[in-house]
């Protein structure tokens, strides 16, 4: 998916390239004249017209990539329950907590994303460092099991929904 994406960027960069230079050229600059001959054959105006409709489309996907894009979700419904929420910051730091529990290992990053149609599932990613080279292997399983256990058994507390102050003055005896 990866090469597909780069190939249809480059082949997008080469039509906008081929518009846009042949746009600028038939109006400004020393050779108007040699592209309004050039454009009079049908094979030049048919490379132009297909370059032209394949930036058109590229503008039409991204404004609609970007109108209908779905905002990433700040925050994890555990068992589907709308009513509870666990923000990703809080699983984040948790798990980074989990795997630094060993020493032959230093964290650098955690990523949380949410996943699941009911947004009830996290998916960790960890950029880290082993600091021992033996068994790298067994170090990430051991990892991921923590970062597992600390993320199934996070305690919840609610707090109260009001907080009341109270100022009481005292004299100064």
């Amino acid at each position: 998916m990866r090469v597909l994406k780069r190939a249809l960027a480059i082949v997008y960069l080469a039509a906008t390239i081929v518009a846009l230079g042949t746009l600028v050229c038939q109006f400004w600059g020393p050779y108007t004249y040699r592209f309004m001959l050039l454009m009079r054959d049908p094979m030049p105006r048919i490379v132009v017209t297909a370059c032209a409709g394949v930036v058109a489309i590229g503008v039409l996907l991204s404004f609609f990539r970007l109108m209908f894009a779905r905002r990433e979700p700040s925050c994890v419904h555990p068992a589907g329950e709308r009513n509870i929420e666990v923000t990703l910051a809080a699983l984040s730091s948790c798990a980074r907590v989990a795997a630094e529990r060993d020493d032959r290992v230093m964290v650098e990053h955690v990523e949380a994303r949410v996943q699941g149609p009911d947004d009830s599932h996290v998916r960790f990613k960890v950029e880290a460092i082993a600091l021992d080279d033996k068994d790298v292997a067994s170090l990430a399983t051991a990892m991921q099991q923590r970062i597992e256990e600390a993320c199934d058994t996070a305690r919840v507390r609610f707090l109260p929904s009001k907080t009341t102050v109270q100022t009481v003055e005292v004299s100064g005896e």
